[in-house]
């Protein structure tokens, strides 16, 4: 990483975590797909309104795996093997703290944050099995996302690539035999993510049980955490983890605005588009995450020209990946739509909200490289203070004031205004990132 021409870098982490992260976008518009046709609008709105409390699973997943992948892949860098060592094993000791946790919740806390984000009526029977079978199967969630990021951070793209993949692929087919071969409807969705998010685990864990890893998981450091370490890991992973709890909120208002001025079909047509939002929005962030440990390298082996040039290039990327995710939006709206149904009603809000809702997206690239490269460097602070500026400024605002004048519409509007705000700031965090690089004090490793 501290060698090879930063384009083919870049390139070598970045195409394998787009494939990686487009397989399971495929998996889970297949997912969403099985839902539609099988069980119907209802069973998509059951998984909509699920979506808030596996979102705060994924900020805490968020908290220590961006953390984690930042520490380890700056100890790396700067050839501390050992501590590098420390931090993976205390990231992995963290997850399985919070699967723990996750466990717990699906026994006490699923109608309480069912109903907070809007289900009622059937959609609310419907979504409880479901969000309970996530819950429990959260600790396979956990690792396997965990493996990711830490594979990455250990420098090895093509192998989380191939965790994603093997997760994406058995979930199509462990779909395919619980909704249509056993019609378990939303339930056997959830069963199959669970399982092929255990399948992804076990083979993203196994990377660090051979004996040719550049790191492994040691079996010494689980008895003996050290504050340190705990705190530098939720430092940098503060950012990603208040980012993501910050938008369980913003979707649970949403969904509530959503039940208000488009009830179930809105909430449908809203949960066909964050399935497709997978496909066209999401594995942009993959090049984010793969410049992650390359800025964290570069940085911790004291080359911060290399880091300067990476973030261009990743920043290239990005913005050139949701131009053309842009452009598919607002021409193949329909066809897009019409994967999941052919409900005229649901057609009727999905197809223009989808449109709307793009409108932004070539914007939001400067956003995520710019906080990619803030939690490389270990700059947790600066990434939190973009993160709130732009969920609060840029989205909770339009949220609560759009509906109120242009109704369900209003709820669409808000995505561009998140995408175009969250630019703008971040610009000014980018700047002041390539200043700081090019000064002394970015020499100095902390």
């Amino acid at each position: 990483m501290g060698k090879e021409p930063i384009p083919k870098l870049i390139l070598s982490f970045a195409l394998p975590a787009i494939i990686g992260m487009i397989a399971g976008a495929i998996y889970n518009i297949v997912d969403r797909i099985f839902v539609g046709r099988y069980v119907g609008s209802v069973g998509l709105a059951a998984i909509t309104v699920s979506f808030p409390m596996m979102m705060m699973l994924m900020a805490f997943t968020l908290l220590i795996c961006v953390g984690g992948a930042s520490r380890v892949s700056i100890l790396f860098g700067a050839n501390k093997r050992r501590p590098a060592e420390q931090a993976l094993t205390t990231t992995f000791v963290l997850l399985a703290i919070v699967g723990a946790a996750s466990i717990a919740a699906s026994f006490f806390a699923t109608d309480t944050m069912l109903r907070l984000a809007g289900g009622s009526g059937e959609v609310l029977e419907m979504a409880r099995p479901y969000l309970r079978i996530i819950l429990l199967g959260a600790p396979f969630a956990l690792f396997g996302f965990g493996a990711n990021f830490l594979v990455r951070a250990s420098g090895n793209p093509k192998y989380a690539m191939c965790t994603q993949i093997v997760g994406a692929v058995s979930n199509v087919l462990f779909d395919a035999f619980f909704i249509i071969t056993l019609d378990m409807g939303v339930e056997g969705a959830a069963y199959g993510t669970v399982l092929a998010q255990a399948v992804s685990a076990i083979f993203g864990l196994s990377f660090f049980w051979r004996r040719e890893a550049p790191l492994r998981i040691r079996a010494h450091f689980i008895g003996l955490p050290r504050w340190e370490v705990f705190k530098r890991i939720c430092a940098v992973g503060s950012a990603p983890f208040f980012m993501e709890l910050s938008f369980v909120c913003y979707m649970t208002l949403m969904n509530q605005l959503i039940i208000k001025y488009g009830g179930d079909d809105g909430l449908s047509a809203m949960g066909i588009f964050l399935s497709l939002d997978s496909l066209l929005f999401l594995p942009a962030m993959a090049i984010g995450e793969a410049s992650q440990p390359i800025v964290g390298y570069n940085y911790g082996a004291g080359m911060p020209q290399r880091v300067t040039k990476a973030i261009y290039c990743a920043l290239g990327m990005a913005v050139g990946f949701y131009i053309i995710s842009f452009t598919l939006a607002e021409i193949f709206a329909e066809p897009l739509t019409r994967l999941f149904t052919n409900d005229p009603a649901l057609l009727a809000i999905g197809v223009p909200g989808m449109r709307v809702g793009y409108v932004g997206l070539p914007f939001m690239g400067v956003t995520i490289v710019t906080n990619s490269a803030l939690q490389g460097l270990g700059k947790g602070f600066a990434s939190l203070v973009l993160s709130f500026c732009r969920h609060v400024l840029c989205m909770f605002i339009p949220l609560i004031i759009l509906p109120r004048i242009f109704g369900l519409l209003g709820v669409w509007m808000s995505f561009p205004c998140g995408d175009i705000g969250g630019c703008v700031i971040s610009s000014g965090f980018l700047i002041w990132i390539i200043r700081w690089l090019k000064s002394p004090e970015a020499l100095v490793v902390k």
